[in-house]
């Protein structure tokens, strides 16, 4: 994230060239942050003013013991028709988290430097690196977080989980746990499916919100403590995530339908009944992917590597079951294939030895 040379706010819209892109930052220094509440007010391109993301948190200061070192705030991610998900650094910051309006969000912090505490009532949730916390924003909480404090937060409007839970009671608590809960796993890898999937989210309303719809139904099942039934509901949601983790992993030789699911947080079951769904299967699915990855890297100018060193390098069981594969799924052999498409181009490459 970068921040404006002189003190002051900095932009906190969605960017000018994306319809999701969100950038905020915040810059204040020393003098100023021994009066942030006054500033904190300030209705100019402020990323905590009444129409943004952020707008649920309210009584903003700077704790006097670190103004000395002044303050920085920076947020970059997706706000997709509502649903934020964005890294945030934010420096050592007090104030309160939610207005009492039906309209305040659900918010989730997951932390992975610093710490966050929230305080409603009697109980106190210290949210430590490694941990996530949830909460509906509509009770207040008050907080406090410290000073470089690095949280990935996600945000969903309130109206989007409450049909999805039976009862408001889990909504006056917060649910912390690590992020290597199943549930938690599963939340954060499809975000990161549907960070990734920026290019549809841009031009398909639809798209847009089945990924809000999706996430909504994560978290009211989180709340109930019934994450397989949230689940169950959206097998494409389950693709997507287990597709981001297959693209993280092609090149490793431990990739199996049982490290997917795990990584996903899904049961093996679950993650099977969800590609069928979708007319897939998970190691179709993967060697779909390491065949492109192989052509891709075939058509390289650039590329070095001959066809048995890109064979091993996707995984494939030796030379002969590349060319196999290749010449199925592309109409010709490697060799062939590759000859041909120079040929069109301009002439081989005579750094690229592809025998």
């Amino acid at each position: 994230m970068e921040y404006e040379r002189s003190a002051g706010f900095a932009t906190a819209t969605p960017s000018p060239d994306s319809t999701i892109t969100y950038r905020a930052g915040m810059r204040l220094t020393a003098e100023q942050a021994e009066s942030s509440e006054r500033h904190f007010l300030h209705r100019e391109h402020n990323p905590f003013g009444e129409n943004g993301p952020f707008s649920h948190l309210t009584r903003l200061a700077v704790p006097h013991s670190a103004a000395s070192r002044g303050f920085r705030f920076g947020a970059h991610g997706q706000l997709i028709d509502g649903l934020l998900s964005a890294q945030v650094y934010v420096d050592s910051l007090t104030g309160v988290s939610g207005k009492n309006l039906p309209q305040d969000p659900i918010v989730a912090d997951v932390v992975a430097s610093g710490w966050i505490e929230f305080l409603a009532g009697k109980k106190t949730y210290h949210v430590k690196p490694g941990q996530i916390c949830i909460r509906d924003t509509k009770a207040s909480w008050r907080f406090s977080c410290s000073s470089a404090t690095n949280v990935h937060v996600i945000s969903i409007p309130r109206h989007l989980v409450l049909p999805h839970i039976g009862s408001g009671k889990q909504l006056g608590q917060a649910y912390v746990a690590d992020t290597a809960a199943p549930e938690v796993r599963f939340l954060l890898n499809y975000l990161e499916a549907v960070r990734s999937s920026s290019r549809e989210l841009e031009t398909s309303v639809t798209a847009r919100r089945m990924a809000r719809d999706a996430c909504a139904a994560l978290f009211s099942g989180i709340f109930s403590e019934r994450p397989g039934p949230a689940l169950d509901d959206h097998p494409r949601a389950i693709v997507a995530a287990a597709r981001n983790v297959i693209e993280r992993h092609l090149e490793s030789g431990d990739l199996s339908p049982a490290m997917v699911a795990g990584h996903v947080g899904v049961s093996l079951r679950t993650l099977h009944r969800s590609f069928s769904a979708a007319d897939d299967s998970v190691m179709a699915c993967v060697r779909r992917r390491r065949l492109q990855k192989a052509h891709d890297e075939l058509m390289d100018p650039d590329a070095t590597a001959g066809i048995a060193e890109i064979a091993a390098r996707w995984r494939f069981s030796d030379t002969s079951h590349f060319i196999r594969n290749f010449k199925s799924g592309y109409g010709a052999t490697p060799a062939a294939y590759v000859r041909d498409r120079r040929a069109v181009g301009g002439g081989p490459d005579q750094g690229h030895d592809i025998l």
